[in-house]
């Protein structure tokens, strides 16, 4: 059978076919899948770089933002507390101009008061005289002079206590 036997020329122009396609195997094929091979494996590595930059970006950005927070919420405590000494202080200042407006209220009220109670004691004084001077008159039936009037007039007065009118 010739299916086992050797040929030396059909073997060397086999071999020499073989070296020939495996040379041109590789430098058509072989050579650009090797080059797409290192060109892709650069750019998982380019973009595993990139990720790995951009989180440590990111941790960056995220303690910023930490410490920006932190300082927002102090200067929101600060604004609050200036705002409840405002709030205190204004509050304390409403307080005594209430007070000091009910004082000047109450001062006027009692200056009427008093200025009434003169003019009432001076009303009550001259009624007094006139019923005085009316009934020295029906009781003396007679006309008196003006020095008789003033000195009944004032008679009764010193008669009169006039110091209880004036404490109520």
């Amino acid at each position: 059978m010739k299916i086992f036997e050797v040929d030396p020329g059909l073997f060397i122009w086999s071999l020499l076919t073989f070296v020939l396609l495996v040379l041109l195997l590789y430098k058509f094929a072989f050579g650009p899948l090797m080059n797409l091979q290192r060109q892709r494996q650069e750019e998982i590595h380019e973009s595993i770089r990139e990720a790995e930059r951009l989180r440590d970006e990111a941790h960056s950005l995220l303690a910023d933002y930490k410490q920006q927070l932190a300082v927002a919420r102090q200067e929101s405590d600060e604004i609050l507390e200036r705002a409840r000494k405002v709030g205190e202080s204004t509050r304390a200042e409403i307080l005594e101009d209430a007070k000091a407006h009910a004082e000047r209220t109450l001062d006027k009220a009692r200056e009427q008061i008093e200025r009434e109670t003169r003019r009432a004691l001076q009303e009550i004084k001259g009624e007094v005289a006139a019923l005085t001077l009316a009934a020295t008159e029906k009781v003396t039936k007679k006309t008196l002079t003006e020095k008789d009037h003033l000195n009944l007039i004032n008679d009764a007065i010193a008669e009169i206590d006039l110091g209880k009118f004036s404490e109520n």
